[in-house]
């Protein structure tokens, strides 16, 4: 098993590796139709490196070079161009009246998921693929994420997970997180159909 910073030779993969990591959430905030779909807009955006969903803010894992499990991961330094690529990337797909439906959906994310504080290094787009699962892979990531957010001066590794995923929260906390708070229900969540999440934070020192 390898761990290393996505390539562009790796977009296909790890466009339906993200899209499976929340496929639901992804769905009811990116389908507009069945051409402007989530899972199209992942393949276009993790063809270029910058943006969130862009090749280079993921790592991916690989066995006998065939990718089979990535993870992205920030923090409250990001820059603002990076910001302002994921917009530049959404208006290029979707053209500016279902960008501005798009942005206005996603705004229910920042009901269940905080933003970093200065010390928290937070991992997202967390997927292994399903024939691979439970072979170290998943524990493999989440290790390589602690030695990097330890790298970059953090002192805690932080997550967000839907309440009913109960499979990835019995994995998390089997990896030494503790959940932290569920999140409420907010009038967008419920008109999306997202569920409440659950903060899991694991201390660093």
């Amino acid at each position: 098993m390898n761990i290393r910073q996505a390539t562009l030779g790796d977009s296909k993969a790890l466009a339906s590796l993200i899209f499976s990591s929340a496929s639901d959430t992804l769905a009811a905030i990116f389908d507009i139709n069945e051409e402007l779909s989530a899972l199209n807009f992942l393949h276009s955006s993790v063809l270029t490196e910058d943006g969130q969903y862009g090749f280079a803010n993921h790592w991916v894992m690989e066995i006998d070079h065939q990718v089979v499990g990535c993870v992205s991961g920030w923090h409250s330094d990001l820059p603002h161009s990076f910001h302002q690529a994921t917009l530049i990337k959404l208006a290029k797909f979707y053209g500016i009246p279902h960008t501005l439906s798009v942005v206005q959906a996603s705004l229910a994310l920042q009901d269940c998921i905080p933003k970093p504080g200065k010390n928290e290094w937070c991992i997202g787009h967390f997927a292994v693929q399903q024939l691979h699962q439970r072979k170290g892979i998943g524990s493999g990531l989440v290790d390589y994420m602690q030695k990097h957010a330890m790298s970059s001066g953090k002192t805690t590794l932080c997550l967000d997970v839907e309440s009913t995923n109960t499979q990835a929260i019995d994995f998390y906390l089997a990896q030494g997180f503790v959940k932290k708070n569920e999140s409420s229900v907010s009038q967008r969540m419920r008109h999306l159909g997202i569920g409440s999440h659950f903060h899991l934070s694991k201390s660093l020192i």
